[in-house]
């Protein structure tokens, strides 16, 4: 295994696991961490980081660097999720569960009118995932 998969593995704060995403180029999304950190700490209504959930998002994005950047969001229950503008109004969302599966879901733009948008959902490990939405994947 790759040594930032190990460290990334042995983290224990999301501020950890920020300093490797950084470390290997991948700052913006470095920051997004960071600033959804500040966001929670500032507000007790707002969730907390699962930590679990972080690592696998971060895993993810070390691997999977081919992708262009996603958007970083964080849901009510504390878990990481990404999101992609697929051409024009598509979309590919992937959340990551502390279980390590990945809830994902796409949609498609109209192929033309009247014709119903192509989408897939489900919820998968990571590479059964990539392979489920990789019609939208090539479309980024």
């Amino acid at each position: 295994m790759a040594t930032y998969l190990k460290e990334i593995e042995t983290a224990s704060t999301h501020e950890e696991v920020s300093a490797v995403l950084r470390q290997n180029g991948l700052e913006a999304a470095a920051e997004r961490l960071n600033q959804l950190g500040s966001l929670m700490a500032e507000d007790d209504n707002e969730p907390r980081f699962e930590i679990e959930s972080v690592k696998a998002l971060a895993s993810f994005l070390m691997t999977e660097k081919q992708l262009p950047e996603p958007q970083i969001g964080v849901t009510p229950d504390g878990l990481l999720q990404i999101e992609w503008r697929v051409a024009t109004s598509g979309i590919l969302a992937m959340e990551f569960l502390v279980s390590r599966l990945i809830r994902f879901a796409a949609i498609s733009a109209p192929v033309r009118p009247g014709i119903d948008r192509l989408s897939v959902h489900g919820t998968l490990p990571k590479d059964a995932t990539l392979k489920a939405v990789s019609p939208f994947t090539i479309h980024l």
